[in-house]
Protein backbone atom coordinates (compact mmCIF):
# COMPACT_ATOMS: atom_id res chain seq x y z
CA UNK A 1 0.00 0.00 0.00
CA UNK A 2 1.50 3.42 -0.91
CA UNK A 3 2.05 5.67 1.80
CA UNK A 4 0.97 9.37 1.53
CA UNK A 5 4.15 10.61 0.23
CA UNK A 6 4.04 8.44 -2.49
CA UNK A 7 0.51 9.34 -3.46
CA UNK A 8 1.39 12.82 -3.56
CA UNK A 9 4.35 12.63 -5.40
CA UNK A 10 2.13 10.50 -8.22
CA UNK A 11 -0.49 13.08 -8.23
CA UNK A 12 1.52 15.40 -8.54
CA UNK A 13 3.78 14.01 -11.17
CA UNK A 14 0.01 13.85 -12.91
CA UNK A 15 -0.67 17.21 -12.47
CA UNK A 16 2.73 18.22 -14.08
CA UNK A 17 1.95 16.33 -17.10
CA UNK A 18 -1.51 18.19 -17.59
CA UNK A 19 -2.12 21.29 -19.70
CA UNK A 20 -3.39 24.69 -18.19
CA UNK A 21 -6.52 24.16 -20.16
CA UNK A 22 -6.76 20.18 -18.66
CA UNK A 23 -6.02 21.98 -15.17
CA UNK A 24 -8.36 23.87 -15.07
CA UNK A 25 -11.18 21.71 -16.32
CA UNK A 26 -9.90 19.81 -13.46
CA UNK A 27 -9.80 22.58 -10.79
CA UNK A 28 -13.53 24.12 -10.59
CA UNK A 29 -15.07 27.16 -9.78
CA UNK A 30 -13.25 28.37 -6.82
CA UNK A 31 -9.43 27.39 -7.61
CA UNK A 32 -10.43 28.59 -10.92
CA UNK A 33 -12.08 31.85 -9.37
CA UNK A 34 -9.36 31.85 -6.81
CA UNK A 35 -6.36 32.24 -9.29
CA UNK A 36 -8.14 34.35 -11.22
CA UNK A 37 -8.99 37.02 -8.58
CA UNK A 38 -4.95 36.90 -7.88
CA UNK A 39 -4.38 37.48 -11.48
CA UNK A 40 -6.46 40.42 -11.76
CA UNK A 41 -5.20 41.88 -8.28
CA UNK A 42 -2.06 41.70 -9.48
CA UNK A 43 -2.66 43.94 -12.51
CA UNK A 44 -4.03 46.17 -9.91
CA UNK A 45 -0.82 46.17 -8.30
CA UNK A 46 -1.37 44.47 -5.19
CA UNK A 47 1.40 41.29 -5.16
CA UNK A 48 -0.99 38.00 -4.77
CA UNK A 49 0.73 34.54 -5.07
CA UNK A 50 -0.97 31.78 -6.96
CA UNK A 51 -1.88 32.65 -10.02
CA UNK A 52 -2.36 29.66 -12.21
CA UNK A 53 -5.14 26.55 -11.20
CA UNK A 54 -1.73 24.74 -10.87
CA UNK A 55 -0.55 26.90 -8.16
CA UNK A 56 -4.29 26.94 -6.47
CA UNK A 57 -4.76 23.43 -6.99
CA UNK A 58 -1.88 22.47 -3.95
CA UNK A 59 -4.25 22.72 -0.60
CA UNK A 60 -1.38 24.56 1.01
CA UNK A 61 -0.66 27.13 -1.58
CA UNK A 62 -4.55 27.29 -2.14
CA UNK A 63 -4.76 28.53 1.39
CA UNK A 64 -1.99 30.95 1.19
CA UNK A 65 -3.38 32.24 -2.36
CA UNK A 66 -7.34 31.99 -1.02
CA UNK A 67 -6.13 34.17 2.39
CA UNK A 68 -4.26 36.88 0.63
CA UNK A 69 -7.16 37.11 -2.01
CA UNK A 70 -9.65 37.87 0.94
CA UNK A 71 -7.56 40.04 2.78
CA UNK A 72 -7.00 42.01 -0.28
CA UNK A 73 -10.96 42.35 -0.99
CA UNK A 74 -11.29 43.35 2.83
CA UNK A 75 -8.88 45.83 2.71
CA UNK A 76 -11.38 47.45 0.60
CA UNK A 77 -14.57 46.51 2.30
CA UNK A 78 -15.60 43.50 0.42
CA UNK A 79 -15.92 40.22 1.92
CA UNK A 80 -15.69 37.40 -0.12
CA UNK A 81 -16.97 33.43 -0.14
CA UNK A 82 -14.77 31.26 -0.78
CA UNK A 83 -15.46 27.47 -1.36
CA UNK A 84 -14.21 23.97 -1.83
CA UNK A 85 -16.54 23.20 -4.56
CA UNK A 86 -17.29 23.82 -8.47
CA UNK A 87 -19.84 26.95 -6.93
CA UNK A 88 -18.50 30.14 -7.70
CA UNK A 89 -16.63 32.79 -5.25
CA UNK A 90 -19.45 35.24 -4.32
CA UNK A 91 -18.52 38.83 -3.05
CA UNK A 92 -20.30 41.01 -0.73
CA UNK A 93 -19.97 44.59 0.69
CA UNK A 94 -18.70 44.04 4.35
CA UNK A 95 -20.93 45.29 6.81
CA UNK A 96 -24.20 45.81 4.47
CA UNK A 97 -26.09 43.20 5.97
CA UNK A 98 -24.92 40.77 3.41
CA UNK A 99 -25.62 42.66 0.42
CA UNK A 100 -24.14 40.67 -2.14
CA UNK A 101 -22.22 42.01 -5.41
CA UNK A 102 -21.04 40.86 -8.82
CA UNK A 103 -17.25 39.52 -9.32
CA UNK A 104 -17.18 42.78 -11.85
CA UNK A 105 -18.48 44.91 -9.49
CA UNK A 106 -16.08 44.06 -6.75
CA UNK A 107 -13.19 44.60 -9.10
CA UNK A 108 -14.42 48.18 -10.08
CA UNK A 109 -14.77 48.84 -5.99
CA UNK A 110 -11.21 48.10 -5.88
CA UNK A 111 -9.88 49.76 -9.06
CA UNK A 112 -11.94 52.76 -8.24
CA UNK A 113 -10.54 52.79 -4.81
CA UNK A 114 -6.97 53.04 -6.39
CA UNK A 115 -7.39 55.19 -9.25
CA UNK A 116 -7.00 52.24 -11.90
CA UNK A 117 -8.73 50.99 -14.64
CA UNK A 118 -11.09 47.90 -13.74
CA UNK A 119 -8.21 44.80 -14.96
CA UNK A 120 -8.95 41.76 -17.28
CA UNK A 121 -11.05 39.60 -15.23
CA UNK A 122 -11.05 35.93 -16.32
CA UNK A 123 -12.94 33.19 -15.04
Amino acid sequence: MANREENIKKIGAELEAMSDDELEQVAGGTYNNTAADSRALNELGLGISGRSALECFWIPTFHKTASEVANVFDKFGIRVEQSWGAVQNRYYIAGSGGKEISRQEAFQIVADKLGKPLPKIDY
